[in-house]
């Protein structure tokens, strides 16, 4: 659930203002059902759990739609966006794929800085895991599912590539790939003295 409010909170901070069906549709296009556990039912029930618990306002537009009265639209109150920062910076630490999966779609609305030393801590993390389950004994014949060696091997696999795919990630953001808000912020700037990139 917190990867589906993560995203929720992230594409209406991104629009500024929108519908219920702006947030599905922009999720949908992204193709987040596949990298997630999202789905139209739980976008919407994450609205109104979000709505009630003062996270989101609605908004009543004055746009009317070709068939039906005008729509609901959302924003994001303040408490909205430090609860949309919270998860974010929890989820670029988290061992949960699908709720990294969400933090890395929004990962560029935080300082380069900041996700780089998140990462960081999920790296020490992970690699910690990853040592650890390598020490556990196992049986050919286990007497207990702990023993098994199918399944201790799947979840040190998982760690394994948990520890290479973060630092694949670590080191592109390392080397100035993408664009994260405080750069944007600094490109703007200079784009309004006149001394932008030519």
């Amino acid at each position: 659930m917190s990867s589906v409010r993560l995203l929720v909170l992230g594409v209406i901070l991104r629009r500024g203002i929108t519908h219920g069906y702006g947030v599905h549709q922009d999720l949908t296009s992204w193709r987040a059902d596949t990298w997630t556990s999202v789905k139209p039912g739980s976008i919407y029930h994450a609205m109104d759990k979000l709505e009630a618990q003062g996270m989101i306002r609605a908004e009543h537009s004055g746009d009317s739609v070709k068939r039906g009265p005008s729509r609901t639209e959302y924003t994001l109150t303040p408490e909205g966006k430090a609860e949309f920062r919270s998860l974010l910076e929890e989820a670029l630490k988290s061992h949960d794929f699908q709720y990294l999966a969400a933090g890395i779609a929004f990962m560029e609305m935080l300082p380069r800085h900041q996700v780089i030393a998140l990462l960081e801590e999920r790296l020490t993390a992970v690699q910690q895991s990853a040592a650890f389950l390598r020490t556990l004994p196992t049986e050919a014949l286990p007497s207990d599912p702990s023993k098994h060696p199918e399944l201790v091997g799947l979840w040190a696999g998982y760690m394994d590539y948990a520890v290479a795919a973060t630092q694949t990630l670590l080191q592109s953001l390392q080397s100035g790939k993408y664009a994260f808000i405080d750069e944007k912020s600094e490109m703007e700037g200079l784009k309004h003295d006149g001394s932008h990139l030519t």
